[in-house]
Formats: C-alpha cells, structure tokens, sequence
C-alpha cells in the first residue's frame, strides 16, 4: 500500500510501484519495484530521528533495484556527531540506496 501511496503522492503513474500482475508480467520483474525517491526519504526521516533533527545536507545514490518479494532494511552508521552514512538492502545485499546525512 506504501507504494501505491507514495506513486500518488508524487504523480508517479507507473504501474511497476503498484500494479503487481503488470510488475511481474510484462515488465519482468521479481516482484514490485519499489520508488529510490522513496527510499532516501525513508532514508531521510530516519537520520532525522536518529539525531532528533532533520540533516542540513543530504545527498543519496541508487546502485541497485530493490522489489517488495524480500524484507527490505534501512541502515545507518556514524556516531552522535559528523555526518552519517545511511543505505537501504535486502537482508542478504546488495545495496540498494546509499545516502550521507550532516548536520
């Protein structure tokens, strides 16, 4: 449902983010294919959470295709201060999205 939300919420008529049968017929794909935008804001409210503040800076790259057929995970990494490197996988990799937040 997140998905289908979020392809509204941006005007994005895709049907690969909503549409499963379409997805995984004649697009091919494993299962829905699930928004980068949507990932690094995923991405992006968690650094916020994790500092209590939204980033000043944040930057984001895709470097792989994530589907909604395996659990998805947002990770982060750095300490209290400096920036923090934040990525999206599936629990066996590979990366899907990275991103760097600072503050």
């Amino acid at each position: 449902m997140l998905l289908f939300r979020y392809s509204a919420l941006t005007f994005n008529g895709h049907r690969i983010h909503y549409d499963r049968r379409h997805a995984t017929g004649p697009e091919g794909h494993p299962g829905l294919v699930v928004h980068g935008p949507m990932q690094a804001t995923l991405l992006f409210l968690m650094a916020a959470d994790l500092r209590g503040a939204p980033p000043a800076r944040f930057s984001f790259r895709s470097l792989s295709p994530l589907f909604d057929d395996a659990p998805v995970l947002l990770n982060a990494a750095g300490g209290a201060v400096g920036p923090m490197r934040l990525w999206t996988a599936r629990p066996d990799g590979p990366v899907a999205m990275q991103a760097q937040a600072d503050w």
